[in-house]
């Protein structure tokens, strides 16, 4: 399976969701289209990147000074938002997070586009049509990640992403279809918590086919960040595509647990 069509169907999936949540209604299938991966070494992101801090300026000097102590170099902060902009940004992000634990190896990455401007669908109500949402391109973007990462010397595959939205973390359970050679999702395997913090947790494990293991976990913060991440044991770390098997086995289970994936979303680190 290719990576390609992995982020593509994840892609299109985050899209319907979003749309689902802005408008009030059932997710929309959409047909598909292109996603641009965007590599780093081959295409130049554009980040946004907030700097709070204080531009000194210091004043013309022809006099004689005296020695004195020397000064303190001024402190400066950098107040970065709650959601990456670009895959690098996610990239350092994560590997902070990780610390130790894991190396991971982002094979795919995608920029996704701005929030939209307005959560009204302006087509006519029972008309069954879906009118696009105005994209607002002062909005921040986000970025999905995919590929390979290692553990205690046990190999499998991920997805990442960080994200504005309105969805319940519950909606990313069974983030897949049903097909040929895929086994049903059991909707008692998610389960749904609220933090003391206020943020809502969902946690995931599926087996969508004989061999394969998938873990999810997807954290909403009080302010509406969405941290979404899979870990499976196969090539596509959902454990399947859209109507399509996930891939070879890599390993007999996931690389992190699903209380690393836990720990993971929750961190304090992003």
């Amino acid at each position: 399976m290719s990576e390609l069509r992995t982020l593509h169907d994840a892609f299109a999936e985050l899209e319907r969701r979003a749309d689902a949540t802005a408008m009030g209604t059932a997710p929309v299938a959409r047909p598909r289209r292109a996603v641009r991966l965007v590599p780093v070494a081959a295409t130049a992101v554009a980040v946004a990147v907030l700097v709070a801090g204080a531009v000194w300026l210091v004043p013309g000097d022809s006099g004689t000074h005296t020695a004195g102590p020397p000064s303190a170099a001024p402190i400066t902060t950098v107040a970065r938002g709650p959601v990456p902009a670009s895959p690098d940004d996610l990239i350092a992000r994560f590997r902070v997070v990780l610390g130790d634990t894991a190396t991971f190896e982002a094979t795919t990455q995608v920029t996704l586009p701005a929030g939209s401007a307005s959560s009204q669908n302006p087509s006519p109500p029972g008309s069954g049509l879906v009118v696009p949402l105005t994209v607002d391109p002062g909005a921040p973007t986000s970025a999905l990640l995919g590929g390979t990462l290692n553990s205690a010397g046990v190999t499998g595959s991920f997805s990442l992403t960080i994200l504005p939205g309105d969805s319940e973390p519950g909606a990313w359970c069974s983030f897949r279809r049903t097909g040929p050679g895929l086994l049903p999702a059991r909707p008692e395997d998610c389960v749904v918590s609220t933090l003391p913090d206020g943020s809502r947790l969902a946690t995931e494990t599926a087996r969508p086919a004989p061999g394969a293991v998938s873990h999810m976990a997807s954290l909403k913060r009080p302010d509406g960040t969405t941290v979404l991440l899979h870990v499976g044991n196969q090539e596509d770390p959902h454990g399947a595509a859209i109507n399509s098997p996930g891939g070879r086995i890599y390993s007999p289970q996931p690389p992190l647990t699903l209380d690393q994936l836990k720990a993971i979303v929750t961190s304090g680190k992003w």
